[in-house]
């Protein structure tokens, strides 16, 4: 059975979201409107959303005060993760850690999106 992940990131400023997703990230933005932004891979599709349009009842009303994605670690799985790493840095993208091979056997980096969301960029196994 194939699985589609579908995420939500919700984002206080949409367009600032939408070129760190495009331009660093290098995610293919699929459709947009003044609300939310839809960026589609293999087997993800990523959607971010205005943070105003959540409501005061809503489960992530809270979202607008506290560290979003606290306890999430968004991993992305890239093909040359050296180049990716070099091309970060050469955009003076501000790394969480450095490039370095891991003790289970893969090379990883972590860095934070616009909205504080954790991710980490590896190397497949």
């Amino acid at each position: 059975m194939a699985v589609n992940i579908r995420l939500e990131l919700f984002v206080k400023d949409l367009q600032k979201s939408v070129d760190f997703y495009k331009n660093v990230i290098q995610l293919e933005l699929s459709s947009q409107n003044e609300n939310s932004a839809m960026f589609k891979a293999e087997n993800l599709n990523l959607l971010l959303t205005q943070e105003d349009v959540i409501s005061s009842d809503h489960y992530f009303s809270e979202i607008k005060t506290s560290q979003k994605g606290m306890g999430v670690e968004i991993i992305l799985v890239v093909p040359d993760v050296q180049s990716y790493y070099q091309r970060i840095c050469e955009m003076q993208i501000e790394v969480e850690s450095e490039l370095k091979q891991q003790e289970w056997g893969m090379t990883d980096f972590r860095l934070t999106d616009p909205d504080g969301y954790y991710l980490r960029i590896t190397s497949p196994k």
